[in-house]
């Protein structure tokens, strides 16, 4: 490859990541690489083909052009026949993404089992939280996030619909005065987020049934809650597909106590053709169809 070429996938990787930070993690260069080899390719140029949009980079409209040429560039790389003997492509890379820890453990495990079949050579680092769209975090390719994100400049779509629903362990249940009707379940205490801490308002929608429930353990993960509720520190508030993986928790009043939200992609178009990130969506939605029933867990 020739040092042109070798800018231009930087140039690209800059854009992709928004700052010479992320490109220089994602590459394995030193932020100083980056910076010294980004302005001796706009010194060669004789113009900008970066400029500043709040605390990030973006490409320019002559930068623009540049960029195009970085991604035919590595759509021939990944074309080539690099497999072992020449049989076939490979692509490579790290896939950085924010998730919600339940999504992240059950449905991104069934997604990189997949991928690592496929492609064994693109790795994925997460951040696990469940919260809003983030403004250009910088260094992440894709977000998934609960409830329709309300984001400029991004790709935003519909990923997956999931429920949560309420649920006690047997021993809890055995422990207290029969639970007779969805009202009565308000004298329990409740697991779910940390209310002050929580800015998904989706997420906030449940907990509004249940407006003389008192807070008994806030937490800021749905894999805590599962483990609180199945340790009987009250009832909670669970992603119907975490709490019946459990598989000794009692599920109230399915018909009347179910929640349907759902689950959202947020990413820019220039990540998105990353061929990396395109084998790690395609793991994702594979995953997503073959999980529906179980994340939906529709009352019967």
């Amino acid at each position: 490859m020739s040092h042109g070429a070798d800018d231009l996938l930087l140039l690209l990787a800059v854009v992709r990541h928004g700052s010479y930070a992320g490109a220089a993690a994602d590459l394995g260069l030193s932020h100083t690489t980056v910076s010294r080899r980004m302005a001796s390719l706009e010194k060669t140029v004789g113009a900008r083909l970066l400029v500043r949009s709040g605390d990030m980079w973006e490409p320019s409209e002559l930068g623009r052009k540049f960029v195009a040429a970085g991604e035919e560039i590595e759509a021939a790389l990944g074309s080539l026949p690099l497999g072992a003997g020449g049989r076939g492509s490979t692509i490579n890379g790290v896939v950085r993404a924010l998730a919600p820890d339940g999504f992240g453990g059950v449905v991104m495990g069934a997604a990189m089992r997949r991928l690592i079949e496929e492609h064994p050579g693109v790795r994925l680092e997460m951040i696990n939280a469940a919260r809003r769209a983030q403004t250009n975090p910088v260094g992440i390719d894709l977000e998934v996030v609960v409830g329709r994100p309300e984001v400029s400049r991004k790709e935003a779509f519909h990923l997956a619909d999931y429920s949560l629903g309420v649920y006690a362990s047997r021993d809890y249940l055995a422990a207290h005065a029969p639970i007779r009707n969805p009202d009565q379940v308000q004298e329990h205490p409740l697991i779910y987020f940390v209310e002050s801490m929580q800015d998904v308002a989706e997420l906030d929608i449940p907990r509004r049934r249940f407006p003389r429930m008192r807070q008994g353990v806030g937490a800021t993960s749905s894999v805590v809650h599962v483990e609180l509720t199945r340790a009987g520190a009250g009832v909670g508030l669970l992603p119907c597909y975490l709490a019946e993986r459990a598989g000794d928790l009692v599920r109230l009043f399915p018909d009347e106590l179910w929640f349907p939200v759902d689950y959202w992609v947020v990413s820019r178009a220039d990540l998105l053709r990353r061929p990396a990130v395109q084998a790690v969506m395609g793991a994702i939605r594979a995953a997503v169809a073959d999980m529906q029933e179980e994340l939906i867990a529709a009352p019967r």
